[in-house]
């Protein structure tokens, strides 16, 4: 028996919705998610829901401008135009989520920098973590903050506000944003007992270039790894 139309996907988006509210990602009605469909029509969370009471028939299908197709009772997210940006930007990606993380916003809180290699097995997933500057929740300032680094990132933290996560589907980009915040709880005990040790630029690059054992592409902002605010760099090295 064939699965209908979009079944999948609400499951799945309903499934990740449920685990970031378990998590702490988010809480009462924070965090939206969407899923690329056919045709360009976008799957999405609705406005004003908390994601642990999430069902299937709440979600929202709208078209690729974020306009809801007929006969539905929700709204789309207020933060749609963020996840438009994205698949705007980025053909490949066919799933946002975004939540907010405690640890990794609260590095942008402090205003500390997360942006350094001190996991491998981030290197080889995210690369690095960018920040976007602050803008003004559920406005266009937020597509602006983040038109740029979409395109070169996949693991984005929104300053004071939040993180946006992208992936080939929900799931992909749901464990990248479990990844993200995995390395700023790293970064934060490794704050705690005494100061970060970044990797090394030879350590960097020899992950780098075995990334494909795991099946993984190189990330596409490699080049900022091996920079002197990511990563050691070694006196031989010609970075």
């Amino acid at each position: 028996m064939s699965v209908p139309e979009g079944r999948r996907e609400r499951q799945e988006l309903v499934e990740v919705a449920h685990l970031c509210y378990q998590r702490r990602y988010i809480c009462g009605t924070e965090g939206n998610f969407s899923i690329r469909l056919e045709d360009d029509r976008i799957l999405t969370t609705p406005s004003g829901s908390c994601k642990g009471r999430l069902r299937e028939s709440d979600l929202v299908v709208t078209d690729g401008h974020g306009v809801p197709e007929p006969g539905q009772s929700g709204r789309p997210s207020t933060e749609l135009e963020m996840h438009l940006t994205v698949y705007k930007h980025r053909p490949d990606v066919k799933a946002v989520v975004h939540c907010h993380p405690t640890v990794a916003v609260g590095f942008t809180v402090a205003g500390v920098d997360l942006g350094k290699c001190v996991l491998p097995e981030v290197v080889c997933t995210l690369g690095t973590v960018a920040v976007a500057p602050y803008a003004t929740p559920s406005t266009e300032e937020v597509s602006e903050s983040i038109s740029q680094l979409v395109t070169r990132y996949d693991a984005i933290v929104l300053d004071h506000h939040g993180a946006l996560a992208l992936g080939k589907d929900i799931w992909d980009a749901y464990y990248k944003l479990e990844t993200l915040e995995h390395h700023a709880e790293t970064m934060l005990v490794a704050h705690m007992l005494g100061g970060v040790k970044p990797l090394r630029s030879s350590q960097v690059k020899k992950l780098l270039d075995i990334v494909g054992v795991y099946g993984l592409q190189k990330p596409a902002n490699a080049d900022s790894l091996l920079s002197a605010r990511a990563c050691v760099v070694d006196e031989d090295s010609s970075s």
